[in-house]
């Protein structure tokens, strides 16, 4: 069977099968050895206990979730005084680009339905920038200061990466990619994996990317918010007790204070022409924000990503509990043998067993931007959680 075409698990039990079956029942994530978050394998992405339940598209089921309704209602209420937007939805058609506020995104997302449909799968990830490359451009600049300079060079802004954390997956090459005993291998590395990471983003890509994210801007650039939704790359980096991974989104909704607030990822094919490595890649991005997050990660429980995959937007919401931050905060305690027990040669009781905690990704979609009514569900849903996210941030202190 193709892994490729496997679906991940939706329950406790389909996941506690899919570990048992790649013999992994007594490991965590804090022992494993990760690959960046465009490459993990399954075994990896096991062991990060993500569960992913798929719905079809239609605010109507959202909204009788993670406490939406409120705000879907107030983007509404907001969107029907939006006169680009109404305009553009009352005279939608397949092939028109609208004047307005809607032009440009209309403009790519019609591009992006020009991408290249068959994709493959070692173009899925996410292009990585080579460390390679920064350090000849160190060296190129080190050469060109021959005497002290009389203040600081001009900060330039990058990706940028946790402190502490290498600058990329990248030392050596062999370093990127980890080979793994389980035949489950989505998005297993060649060397054309290897060559295509040396590059920038696709043309596909980027389009795909510059669709969204306008689109997302045209939705919410009249409401006078703190948030904006910006093209800038953000690295994020897991740290566990004994590996850690990076993961590098293609964009994000920013909030006054510089943080992410929403994820977003793009790719050039389908979905459901790629959907486990997809999603293996979006719950490691997922996992890597929780894990980075400080303290927000006890405060904001319900997550949002939201995702272009061509000319389809999905939407997908991820719930987790106290339970599955201590999994991903502390690897369990051995076990407490005490000496008498040792001297006696008498087996130590076991531990009660910690309870199985997962991270949830609920994904809802596709919303195929081709159509009208597609179109008209998902505009309030993605103000609503720009609403909802401007919202929690005005709430840090």
């Amino acid at each position: 069977m193709n892994p490729i075409r496997e679906r991940l698990a939706a329950e406790a039990q389909d996941w506690q099968r899919a570990v048992a079956a790649c013999n992994l029942s007594d490991k965590t994530v804090h022992g494993a050895e990760l690959a960046s978050a465009s490459q993990m394998g399954r075994d990896q992405f096991l062991l990060l206990r993500v569960l992913w339940k798929t719905y079809t598209r239609g605010p109507l089921r959202l909204q009788t979730m993670f406490g939406m309704a409120e705000w879907l209602s107030r983007a509404e209420e907001m969107l029907k005084h939006h006169n680009s937007w109404r305009a553009f939805c009352d005279g939608f058609a397949p092939s028109v680009i609208p004047e307005g506020d809607f032009a440009i995104p209309r403009l790519y997302q019609l591009e992006a339905t020009k991408t290249n449909p068959s994709t493959g799968s070692h173009q899925l990830a996410t292009p990585i920038i080579r460390r390679t490359r920064q350090r000849q451009l160190q060296e190129k600049l080190a050469n060109l200061y021959l005497a002290t300079p009389s203040k600081n060079p001009t900060q330039t802004y990058d990706t940028p990466v946790v402190q502490g954390t290498p600058d990329d997956d990248d030392d050596d090459d062999d370093a990127i990619f980890k080979d793994e005993p389980s035949p489950f291998q989505p998005i297993s590395p060649t060397p054309k994996d290897l060559e295509s990471n040396l590059y920038p983003p696709s043309k596909d890509e980027q389009i795909v990317n510059i669709a969204l994210v306008v689109f997302l801007n045209a939705l919410t650039m009249r409401f006078n918010l703190s948030s904006s939704w910006t093209m800038h790359r953000i690295a994020l980096t897991a740290q566990f007790e004994a590996a850690q991974f990076e993961a590098r989104t293609d964009s994000y909704l920013v909030d006054s204070h510089g943080k992410p607030t929403v994820l977003i990822e793009v790719k050039p094919v389908r979905r459901s022409t790629k959907m486990v490595p997809i999603q293996i890649q979006e719950s490691a991005q997922m996992v890597a924000w929780i894990k980075s997050d400080g303290d927000l990660a006890q405060s904001r429980k319900v997550r949002f990503h939201i995702s272009q995959d061509r000319h389809e937007i999905y939407v997908t919401v991820a719930e987790y509990n106290d339970d599955y931050l201590a999994y991903l905060n502390s690897p369990q305690p051995p076990r407490n043998e005490s000496t008498s027990q040792r001297l006696s040669g008498e087996e130590p009781p076991k531990p009660p067993e910690p309870p199985l905690a997962f991270l949830t990704m609920h994904q809802f979609g596709p919303f195929d931007t081709l159509l009208a009514s597609h179109i008209r569900e998902i505009g309030p849903i993605l103000l609503a959680i720009t609403l909802r996210a401007e919202a929690e941030s005005s709430q840090v202190v």
